[in-house]
């Protein structure tokens, strides 16, 4: 298993990836929309998230088993005057439940504290995700807001909880 930064060469793993557990992502969080899954627009996407990192304004990672990409996980929001960022992470659906999102947390947190002297990691998980907030509170992130009518999903109303980990 290897956590590696994303870069063009993974273009046909996050492809597959994205196609492969559209489904499974859509039930969770908003639809990213049909024009997202095709490949001029995932390399693009690619080569937008490189650009970004070089600004100093995310970092992305994916997650590889065996040849596979199994795993996303991002540093977002990065803004190095106030110390903070936010985390996301996606899990394919054949891989959850096998500590791969703790994984990868764990790694979000190493990179922002080592790579940009992060004090403040935030993460926003929806109502319908007990297993993301779970992940989250295991590593010490605690809820700081609630919005809830956050979003409207498959015509559920969903509420957000916002959750801050702070540096010791």
């Amino acid at each position: 298993m290897k956590f590696e930064t994303l870069s063009e060469r993974h273009l046909d793993l996050l492809f597959q990836f994205e196609l492969d557990n559209r489904g499974w992502f859509e039930s969770l969080i908003s639809s990213r929309g049909d024009d997202f899954y095709t490949l001029p627009s995932i390399q693009s996407h690619i080569a937008k998230c490189i650009s970004d990192a070089k600004l100093n304004n995310s970092w992305s990672g994916v997650l590889i088993d065996k040849g596979k990409l199994i795993a996303r996980a991002n540093l977002k929001d990065l803004c190095l005057q106030s110390k903070s960022c936010s985390v996301g992470y996606r899990v394919a659906k054949t891989s959850i439940g096998k500590g791969y999102a703790s994984y990868c947390l764990g790694e979000l947190i190493k990179k922002a504290i080592d790579l940009y002297s992060i004090e403040f990691l935030n993460a926003q998980v929806l109502d319908n995700n007990p297993a993301s907030k779970a992940v989250l509170q295991k590593f010490g992130f605690k809820p700081i807001s609630h919005q809830p009518n956050f979003v409207e999903l498959n015509t559920v109303k969903l509420g957000c909880t916002t959750f801050r980990y702070v540096v010791a």
